[in-house]
Formats: structure tokens, sequence, C-alpha cells
């Protein structure tokens, strides 16, 4: 736990992720959507709806040449500081336990494909895309395959990696003082 001026308590939880050249990268895209999709991933749906411990919650995995992080997050009020992170623990405890279902998997594909369209939207994110995977190695024509791969992610894929990449996650707690 660290202590920072604020009026809200910052729970973040995650690990190193693999590079954009892995192959556990698409898994891994769609983990984190199913984790911070959107207001149906798990963490809004079970962590804010469900149990009120949530202002905002998310996850990112930034893509990267080399190995990147995962990270899932949660502001909350510092009252509910100890109970938001249990459930964040929990939570991904549980996706290593118990196996997705496949409505689930799609949901987070979509959301996932579907912001990337988005963020692809003008031809100047489209050359920038273009250049960044070509600059990385994996070639201007990324996109395309990465789509590919993301559609055939499967439940398991996703309980895989989530076991390798979340299965002892680090968990930093950012609180006011005296909290």
């Amino acid at each position: 736990m660290i202590e920072v001026p604020g009026a809200q308590a910052q729970i973040l939880a995650g690990g190193p992720a693999p590079a954009l050249t892995d192959p556990d990268y698409p898994a891994v895209k769609v983990l984190s959507a199913v984790l911070g999709g959107g207001m149906a991933g798990r963490f809004f749906s079970e962590l804010r709806d469900k149990q009120g411990l949530a202002y905002s919650t998310g996850a990112f995995y930034p893509s990267r040449v080399g190995r990147g992080v995962l990270v899932a997050y949660l502001g909350t009020a510092p009252a509910n500081a100890e109970k938001a992170e249990e459930g964040i623990r929990k939570e991904l405890a549980r996706l290593g336990r118990e196996a997705l279902g496949a409505e689930e998997v799609a949901r987070a594909r979509t959301y996932l494909l579907g912001q990337f369209a988005l963020d692809r939207r003008t031809n100047a994110r489209l050359a920038w895309y273009q250049a960044f995977f070509e600059s990385a190695g994996v070639g201007h024509d990324f996109a395309e395959r990465y789509a590919r791969a993301v559609e055939a992610i499967t439940a398991e894929d996703v309980q895989r990696v989530a076991r390798a990449y979340l299965g002892l996650p680090t968990v930093v707690s950012l609180r006011p003082p005296g909290q």
C-alpha cells in the first residue's frame, strides 16, 4: 500500500504480459476485455454494479514490441479499499478456477474488435497502425491477422492465459493518508 494525496483509493492488480509478437497476445487482449471491457466487463458488472465497490473499473494491456503489462484497476472510496482489493483478488482467482462462458468470451471479442475498429477510423490512425506494426516487426498487414486470431480465441484460451499471467498478480493499493 502506498499513501498518496487524493479523495479516492486506486487498486491495481496485474503483472508482466507477452509482447505483440507472442502467440498469447490475442488471448491476453481478450482476457483484458473480459475484465475491463466496458460496462459488461467482469469488474464493472461484479465489483461496481453488484457489489457497489467502485467508481471506475477497467483493464489495460498496451501493445509493446517487448514484454508488456496487463493491469486491472478499480477506483473506490477509501472506506471500501480493503473490500475492493479482496474483490479484485477473488475475480482474478475465479478466472483461473472457473470456466468462462462462450457468451462472455464472444462479448469480449466483439468489444475488443469494435474498439480496435473505432480507433482506426481515420486515414491518419490507419497509417499510424500500419507504421507501428511494420516497425514492431509483425508487418503492416497485422491488423487483419490480429482480428482473425481474436475471433479464434476460446474460453479455454482465456482461462489458460489468466492462469499464466494473472495467477500470482502484483497488487498495488494507492490510498489517501490515514486510510
